[in-house]
């Protein structure tokens, strides 16, 4: 994903799934999981055909689809809070952040989006898309 939209690509999954358990509250896991999938993949951003590998294709759409179904199993079990809907987004923004550097970033404690200048806190281990 890139640095910038990545902030927006994790909210973006995750209300989809929390908007699928809103109206379509029968569907299990294994639907809900195929036709996130299926949604995420379709809407995925691909500037041109065949700019990036479909192994990395792949993979952001299999980290986009897990985290529209947190939010879509989450959203079945538990109350809703603004705030923790709010703070999930910001906790995986936080572990990917801290996953995507060779150099230890320490405590990260900002955000991915938002960056001046297109500033990292360290060199990125991978580059990928969205």
């Amino acid at each position: 994903m890139d640095n910038d939209s990545a902030a927006n690509s994790i909210k973006a999954a995750f209300n989809l799934g929390v908007w699928m358990r809103q109206n379509d509250p029968g569907k299990d896991v294994f639907e809900a999981g195929r036709s996130l999938r299926e949604t995420i993949y379709l809407n995925l951003r691909q500037p041109e055909e065949g700019q990036h590998p479909g192994d990395v294709v792949e993979a952001n759409v299999r980290y986009l689809t897990d985290i529209a179904l947190l939010a879509f199993i989450m959203s079945g079990i538990c109350a809703y809070d603004p705030d923790i809907k709010d703070r999930i987004p910001q906790l995986i923004e936080k572990k990917l952040v801290s996953g995507s550097f060779i150099d230890e970033p320490g405590d990260y404690d900002g955000k991915v989006a938002g960056k001046e200048d297109g500033e990292y806190d360290a060199r990125p281990k991978a580059v990928g898309m969205n």
